[in-house]
Parts: structure tokens; sequence; C-alpha cells
């Protein structure tokens, strides 16, 4: 399938006026077995994920029917699910914990938990339309791989007691670990075989029937187990009725103190549920050869949260493990998600009272299968092969998850993140450089003496690139490395010359340094001379009388070529081959 050309004017916000009107008759029937597909997995997960949003079933099933049609009119993706995740669930519910804490109407719960998502779509539609969908490269993958680990191991182990029918539960990781092993005395063995028995099977039929919707195939068996024998007599708990019918639009009745409140939050997931979601949609978009926007990603499940939060759901993203399954289903456009939109609608309306002996431990099962997958330490580990710094930043992240709590965690990911960045940006590489010479091609280039030790340099000239932009976290690092080389050269030069190829950008803190740096080594009786700095950085430089013009050079080899004439009694000595003919080709 082709992409369509870039539509102007209000259809470039609604893809659905494009794709839809392209759409290809033999796209149905793939669209429609993935749409199936999905579904088999989305409706048991949906009630499981409500469960860890602290919802009631039946709006994990809301949010399953919304979330997918506004995606499908707002999205680019074309294999993206958009749907109740156990990640921004678990996300959902530490935030809304907090804020609810000390009321003890649940009502105000599920008021809180729709504002969230209703905030959360509101960011995400705003960033959109602010061009924002930078901000999807703005975590590190080492540090996201480490917080989505984490927070699948603290997912996993929040799921446990429900393995074993016991109520307590901990704030973290270790503590819910810990909550399960003191209250032991209170498993109910018939849980436990239910839990257990629900985990083997998941796992089992993945391994041997992988394209067998494991987790519907496990519900139905769980849910006839327990009808037959009649377990809940036996201390089996069950998810109970689910309302039939479709959600109410409705807004949710907080406070304005409530509304700000929840604002960190939203923000919280924004971050997390963009940066999952966009980069299931660029992989898929990589394989099928198309490209998605994203910004318009951004208001595509930034749609999908308002609507979920209108009828009193929970928060949603893009989920990776279905996309997989639509994938390889062979979905081709966004209208399978219309059709799981009907498949949900259906199911709300007249099968929910199937689900009513679903017993929870096989909805923990669900989730811990879900998520553990996951929890890859290997994916971490393997930074500290490659970078030490990488894989501090991901370590760092996922113990503190697994010690601090979620919202903690993603705060010391996103601090993690940043730090690394500045650590990068104020210690750029620098060099000093030398003339060599392609003995293939007779060209000239001017490289690292360090790793061309045969390369020429000229005594009374320095020569040094700063491979970075200039600002204020690196501009006096820069003027420590020049000094460094001025202390390390022998003869003390005349001139310091810098390649700017590499400087991009420099803001004004960097260039007032830059400027009583030249007025410090002029002191000296040192020039400051300046190659190849681009066009607009020229500008502002000269602006505020930071580098004299006559000392601004269009090529390295041109500066070089100026110099030469101040310096020819020391060329005169220097040694016959070490000499290289001023004329060449351009840097």
């Amino acid at each position: 399938m082709s992409a369509p050309s870039t539509p102007g004017g209000w259809r470039r916000f609604v893809p659905i006026s494009v794709w839809l009107a392209s759409y290809q008759q033999g796209f149905l029937v793939p669209d429609l077995i993935a749409a199936m597909t999905v579904w088999a997995l989305m409706v048991p997960e949906a009630m499981a994920y409500a469960s860890l949003a602290g919802m009631p079933p039946e709006t994990g099933l809301y949010a399953a029917l919304v979330a997918p049609l506004a995606y499908a009119v707002f999205g680019t993706s074309r294999q993206l699910n958009v749907g109740p995740s156990s990640t921004v669930a678990v996300l959902s519910f530490s935030i809304v914990a907090g804020i609810a804490a000390g009321s003890d109407d649940p009502s105000t719960f599920y008021a809180l938990t729709a504002g969230l998502a209703l905030l959360t779509g509101a960011i995400f539609v705003i960033a959109g339309l602010a061009k924002l969908g930078f901000l999807a490269d703005f975590m590190s993958r080492p540090v996201l791989d480490g917080f989505i680990v984490g927070l699948a191991m603290t997912i996993a182990a929040g799921q446990l007691h429900k393995l074993f029918g016991i109520h307590e539960t901990g704030d973290n990781f270790f503590g819910d670990i810990a909550a399960v092993i003191v209250n032991l005395d209170e498993t109910v063995l018939a849980t436990v075989v239910i839990g257990f028995g629900s985990l083997v099977f998941l796992f089992a039929l993945e391994k041997v029937m992988p394209r067998i919707p494991a987790a519907l195939v496990v519900t139905f068996l769980a849910i006839i187990v327990v009808s037959v024998l009649s377990l809940t007599e036996e201390g089996v708990e069950v998810i109970g009725e689910i309302p039939a019918g479709l959600p109410s639009l409705e807004w949710p009745d907080i406070s304005l103190t409530q509304w700000i409140s929840l604002i960190p939050g939203a923000v919280a997931i924004v971050v997390v549920g963009f940066a999952e979601s966009v980069a299931a949609a660029r992989t898929y978009a990589r394989k099928h050869d198309y490209k998605v926007d994203a910004n318009q990603e951004m208001i595509g499940v930034g749609a999908s949260n308002l609507a979920t939060g209108i009828v009193g759901a929970f928060v949603v993203d893009g989920s990776l493990s279905k996309t997989a399954a639509a994938d390889q289903a062979g979905q081709k456009t966004q209208f399978a998600s219309v059709a799981l939109t009907a498949a949900v609608f259906f199911t709300i309306l007249f099968l929910t009272g199937l689900f009513e002996n679903l017993p929870e431990a096989t909805l923990g099962a669900i989730v811990i299968h879900a998520v553990w997958h996951l929890i890859d330490l290997d994916k971490v580990g393997r930074y500290w092969t490659i970078r030490r710094n990488d894989f501090w930043a991901g370590a760092a992240a996922l113990v503190g998850v697994l010690i601090f709590g979620i919202l903690a965690g993603l705060v010391i990911a996103v601090v993690v993140s940043f730090l690394m960045l500045l650590a990068r940006a104020s210690r750029p590489n620098w060099s000093v450089l030398g003339r060599t010479l392609d003995v293939d091609s007779d060209d000239v280039a001017y490289q690292d003496v360090a790793k061309h030790p045969d390369a020429e340099t000229f005594p009374g000239l320095l020569i040094i690139r700063f491979d970075a932009d200039l600002f204020f976290a690196n501009a006096n690092v820069f003027a420590d490395h020049v000094r460094e080389a001025i202390d390390a050269s022998d003869p003390k030069p005349s001139v310091v010359l810098i390649d700017a190829e590499s400087i991009n950008d420099v803001d004004t803190t960097a260039l007032s340094i830059v400027r009583d740096f030249r007025d410090e080594l002029a002191a000296e009786g040192i020039e400051l001379w300046v190659a190849r700095m681009k066009s607009h950085v020229e500008e502002e430089a000269t602006r505020i009388n930071g580098v004299a013009p006559e000392n601004l050079y269009r090529t390295v080899r041109a500066a070089v070529a100026a110099f030469k004439p101040r310096a020819a009694s020391t060329d005169e000595a220097a040694p016959d081959d070490k000499r290289i003919d001023v004329e060449g080709s351009a840097d």
C-alpha cells in the first residue's frame, strides 16, 4: 500500500479521511481477521488491566470499545493497537491512590481515574498540536528499558497475592512479595490451583500453539472449572456481575484542586505512554515501509484517552504485544481497529454474563503472563559491554522502581535521562588537528593527531576541533580544553584556530565566555581564529564581537595558508619528511 500524499487543511489532523478514501477491497478480510485476533486477546486482558487500575472490570471493556475507534480516526499507524495496557494502568492506580487517600467512597477513586484519562488526553492533544512529537526520543533507551523491566517486575509481584487468595499487598516490589510470604497462612488452596494452573496453561499454550488466543482459552476454561465445581463455595473469588449495556458519557465530578493535583501524574503517563506507543508504531512502519507522524500520533493517542475518560474508564496507550499479534494476523489498515470496536460493542451488549465466574486468580495470571516477557534483565545487562554509563543509567531506573515505587522510579528515570544528556553535552569530544595527505587521492585533510601521529602540525599554530554545540553548560569546558592544549604546545602558539564545523549553535552565555576567553588570550599575545563557522552562528558571534571578522575563514586550509607567511622561518626549519604543500583539495 503506497503512502498517500500529505493532506492539507483539516484533513491533515484526521487521517481517516485519507486512508478510508483509498481503502482497497483486498484489505477487508485480513483486517477482519486481525480484529478478531486482537479481540480474543483484549477482552480478558482489558478486564485484568482494569483491576490493575483499581477499576471495575467493565471499565476495561469500555476502554477497549472507544480507544481503538478514536485512534483509527486520528492515528497514522496502520498496525498500532491502542487500548488498555498494564504499564499505564498500574501508573494510573499509583497516581490516583495517592490523591484519593483517605476517601472511603469508591466513586471518588473512579472519578479521579476518569479525570486522569481526560487530562492525559488533553496534554497529548495539545502537545501534538504544538508539534512536540520529538519528545518521543526524550527518554534514553537504556533508561526506558530499565524502567519498563522494573515496572514489569513490580506489576507481576503485585498480582502474586491473587494467585494465593491473599488480600494484603505492599507498597513496592519487595513489599508485595513480603506481604505474600507473611500471610501465607491465609492461602486458599482452590485459588492456588486455579491461579497457578491458569499461569501454566498460558505459558504452555503460548509455546505449543502460539497462534491460539491463550488468554481467551484459559479464561473460559477457568470459568467452566469454577462453575462446574462450585469453587466459589471453596473461597475462590470471582469478578461477579458485569453490567451489560453501553457506558454513559459523563464528566467526572472532581474539584479544581483535584484536577490540578492530577497534572504531574498525567505528564508522567504522557512521557511513558507515548514512548511505548511511538516505539511500536515506528517498528511496524519501518517493517511495512511507510512513515508515521509523531505529532499526529500524540493527537491519536490523546483522542483515545479523551474517549476513555468521558466513558468513565482509565488511561490507555499503544500495545506492542497486541500490535504484534495484529500484524501477524495480517492487519493492513486502521479499519481493523474499527472492526475491533464492533466486536467489543457486541461483547458488552450480549456476552458480559459469560464472565461472571471468571476467577480473580486467573486475571492475575493473565497479567503476570502479559508482562513476563518484559522482564528481560539481559536487555539492561547488555549495556554493560556496550557503554557502562548507559548500563548504570538503566540500572538506576530499574532499581528506583523496585525500591521507591513506580512514580518515584519514573522521576528517577527522567532525571537520569536529563543528567546523561547534560553530561554528554557538557563533556564532548575535542581534538588537536594536524594535516595529513591521502596518498590515494592526493587530498589534504586535517585529522586528530592522537589517532594520526604522523599528521603535520605547524609551530605557532594550534588547530582544535570541538565536536558539539556551544552553550552555557560546556562553554567553560571549551575554554579549559583550549587552555590545556595551549599549555601542552611547544612552542607556545601565537594563533589558536578553531575548526567549528561541528558547532551548529552557540547561545549568548557561550558567546560571552568565548569573547572573554579571546581577550584573555590576546593579553598573552595569542590570536583566536575560527574556520568553517556556520553562517547563522557567525552572525551571532559578530553581533557581540565574539570573533573579529578578519579572523574568520571558510576552510581550515585557508586559515593555514593565511598563517604560513608569518611562520615562514619556522617552516624552513621543519623536517623535509613532514612538509606538505598547502595547496590541495578543500577540507
